[in-house]
Parts: C-alpha cells; sequence; structure tokens
C-alpha cells in the first residue's frame, strides 16, 4: 500500500513540469517579461509559418495568452495577448521542459510561488 501511494505522487508530480521565470529570461519588447496574471495560456508557435489569430481561434480559451515567438519577431501587445521573445537556448529550453514536440502548441500555466509556474494542462497541439 506505501508502495502504491509512493508510486502514485512520484508520477503525479512528474506529469507536470515548472516553469521558473527566474532563470529563463523571456522579453516584451525591450523590457523583462514578469508574468502578471495567476493563470494564463502559453502558446509557443512561430510566425513564419502560422497565423496566431487562427492558433488562438481554435485553442479558444477565456485566459489570457502570452505568446512565445521562435522566430523572434517582436510584435506589439494586444489587449489579452502578451508576445514575448527570447535567445533560441532559452526558447529550446522552455520546449524541452515541457516536452513540446511540435508548432504550434498550447498549455494552461498556474501560479505556484514568486516567478515559479506550473503546467495545468496537457500540451494542445494545434
Amino acid at each position: 500500500m506505501v508502495a502504491c501511494v509512493f508510486a502514485y505522487n512520484n508520477y503525479r508530480f512528474s506529469k507536470y513540469k515548472f516553469i521558473d521565470f527566474d532563470s529563463l529570461i523571456f522579453y516584451e519588447k525591450s523590457e523583462i517579461f514578469t508574468p502578471k496574471d495567476d493563470k494564463f495560456l502559453l502558446v509557443v508557435f512561430s510566425s513564419n509559418m502560422s497565423n496566431l489569430k487562427e492558433i488562438l481561434e481554435i485553442s479558444n480559451r477565456n485566459l489570457p495568452v502570452v505568446a512565445i515567438d521562435i522566430f523572434q519577431k517582436r510584435l506589439a501587445n494586444e489587449e489579452n495577448l502578451s508576445y514575448i521573445t527570447s535567445d533560441i537556448n532559452t526558447i529550446l529550453k522552455l520546449m524541452n521542459l515541457l516536452n513540446i514536440t511540435s508548432l504550434p502548441s498550447s498549455v494552461e500555466v498556474i501560479h505556484q510561488d514568486k516567478k515559479i509556474y506550473k503546467q495545468d494542462s496537457k500540451i494542445n497541439k494545434i
């Protein structure tokens, strides 16, 4: 019984990943990105190959959106949409951490502590 509980807890905590925005530095235009919302939809896409408006219509969630463009265009933020970017190594670290294997993809994240956010949904391949 104890082994089952231990195995379940290991599975439960390994299932979802944690993003530390102190160690992974992203930028909004020229400012360092600091998440403001307790829960948001994190979208990883390439502006070179897909239209974010169509991606967001498919995702259709009523959450603030933080979009990471691996093509690294520094687009202007909109009402409920923040565009962030970083160097390719940081973006690849994030993709590896969340196990994102195709673009575009999205995942809901929720605030845990300070600048640490937890993955709150499965990776949605759009």
